[in-house]
């Protein structure tokens, strides 16, 4: 059971209905206010969130929230946690950025790639537009399929289950795994997903959902129905052709999708290549925020290329590969 709105509604019900529930939020909430005298850095965990909600439902950001706090209105399982998750486009990023300046945060872009942080002293806010791989990036299809919710008594969307699936299914460090995350939602609202749009998330890398579903439905033999039987059958389908058709012609490792560091060994001392996080760039990249006002925060002008939600198959050219760092 989903526990965030009612799941039976059509996608562009529950977008409408979110939208409208922001629109006269953010007609009742006060005007953000400069903080000039530093406040917001002695303020409370909870009341740091409190207020970056606030300032980005009153400028009008267009926002998710994802993290502990969409994980349990979908499961129901509660987590303590130390930041707010806020998904966006990040041609919302400057925007974001500007409006929680206004309300006393600082801010950085901490990887042009996928991630800016506002702080408030020792508290911070996680604004996030693409995964760390850079394969989930967050992108109008988020914001169709998202659903409304109350949080932190404040009406806002949270981010759809199946792209927070997609996104943690690629979590595989030594410190952290998101299986359980994953299987965890599942049994809550796989009777509902929309399995061929996650389906087309993973692209060619279909082989991680199957690895996850594989233990799901061991972790879950009670519930095996609720991944449906005709997704199954296709990926196993493409798991026998692919067996068939033999080893790729290429020296690749795809670890570098799934962990940042545990497979730096087999680029580092067996000379494997690894596999491109992103498509070959169409476009040069505007740049996404303005001189940072943190001190010593990194530069917010990224030269990484934005990527999308599906990404080339393994067996691609060689001058498409590249190693870590490279």
């Amino acid at each position: 059971m989903v526990r965030s709105g009612s799941p039976a509604a059509s996608d562009a019900e529950r977008a409408a209905s979110a939208w409208a529930s922001r629109a006269g939020e953010r007609a009742a909430l006060s005007p953000p206010v400069d903080d000039a005298a530093g406040l917001l850095s002695c303020a409370g965990e909870l009341e740091v969130r409190v207020r970056a909600l606030e300032s980005l439902l009153c400028a009008g950001v267009p926002f998710m929230v994802a993290g502990a706090y969409a994980f349990f209105a979908y499961t129901g399982i509660f987590r303590d946690t130390k930041d707010l998750d806020v998904m966006l486009e990040e041609r919302d990023v400057p925007a974001a950025f500007m409006a929680l300046e206004r309300a006393g945060f600082e801010t950085e872009l901490l990887d042009p790639r996928w991630i800016g942080k506002a702080h408030a002293g020792e508290r911070f806010i996680d604004l996030i537009f693409s995964s760390s791989n850079g394969l989930a990036v967050v992108d109008g299809g988020w914001f169709e399929h998202a659903r409304p919710a109350t949080i932190l008594g404040h009406r806002c969307l949270i981010a759809p289950v199946e792209e927070i699936i997609f996104t943690k299914a690629f979590v595989d460090e030594r410190e952290r795994y998101d299986g359980a995350d994953v299987n965890h939602l599942i049994y809550a609202c796989g009777d509902e997903m929309d399995w061929e749009r996650l389906l087309a998330r993973f692209g060619p890398h279909w082989e991680v959902l199957l690895a996850h579903l594989t233990l799901y439905r061991f972790v879950y033999p009670g519930a095996r129905s609720r991944v449906p039987g005709w997704l199954i059958e296709e990926l196993c389908r493409r798991t026998l052709a692919q067996s068939r058709a033999g080893d790729a012609p290429l020296r690749v490792c795809r670890g570098n999708l799934i962990s940042r560091r545990q497979y730096l060994h087999d680029y580092e001392k067996l000379g494997l290549v690894a596999a491109p996080p992103a498509p070959a760039p169409g476009a040069a990249r505007a740049p996404l925020c303005r001189k940072g006002r943190r001190l010593g925060a990194r530069q917010r002008l990224g030269k990484a290329e934005p990527g999308g939600p599906e990404r080339p198959a393994v067996e691609v050219e060689a001058s498409r590969l590249r190693k870590p760092g490279s």
